[in-house]
């Protein structure tokens, strides 16, 4: 899959070849510990299209912070309650948060 077919998924979407993928992967991994699987580059590929995935997931949801904050909906003050309060799709945490928000006083 293309980087320009990740893209055009959506979030659910992603989530769900995340997960999918990770399993392959395991499978791969166990098929390749019992007997040597006839290409063992498909683990080396697997994996790079898991991190592929979860990279367009991680910069969709800094997107999404991102335009939080424009809005003027997310503040120094009020980051770390976001945080507690909202489920995001990709790992973020505080100092993350807080280098948009400085970043966007520029």
């Amino acid at each position: 899959m293309k980087n320009s077919e990740i893209k055009g998924l959506s979030i659910e979407e992603i989530k769900e070849k995340i997960s999918s993928s990770e399993k392959s992967l395991q499978s791969l991994k166990f098929a390749n510990a019992i007997s040597p699987i006839e290409n063992p580059l498909q683990i080396k590929d697997v994996r790079k299209f898991i991190a592929r995935l979860k990279t367009e997931l991680h910069n969709r949801v800094v997107t999404e912070v991102a335009e939080k904050v424009k809005s003027g909906e997310l503040t120094n003050f009020n980051a770390r309650e976001f945080l507690s309060k909202t489920k995001l799709d990709s790992p973020l945490n505080l100092t993350k948060i807080k280098k948009i928000l400085a970043g966007s006083k520029n």
